[in-house]
């Protein structure tokens, strides 16, 4: 199967272009705010921080702030559980 491939390349010439591709978006703001005040958090606390978002995109975007250096993921082993 082809790999998709953008028409066009990203054009980011100036900061405030790489900021809004970083911070952009509907909720990774929110979800940053969300984290700071409360710094660790589990899954399911900041779902219930984040009450009005689906699932699907609350991981999608704790994905995206994973690979951009915003946000870390760390496993308990004791507990089984994980915290962001």
């Amino acid at each position: 199967m082809a790999k998709y491939k953008k028409k066009l390349e990203e054009d980011i010439r100036c900061p405030l272009e790489y900021g809004l591709a970083i911070f952009g978006g509907k909720w990774k703001s929110r979800i940053i705010c969300v984290l700071a005040v409360n710094e660790k958090l589990r899954y399911s606390q900041l779902r219930k921080e984040m009450y009005n978002i689906t699932n699907a995109v609350l991981v999608a975007t704790l994905k995206d702030l994973i690979e951009d250096g915003i946000a870390e993921r760390k496993s308990y082993n004791s507990t089984n559980r994980m915290g962001w």
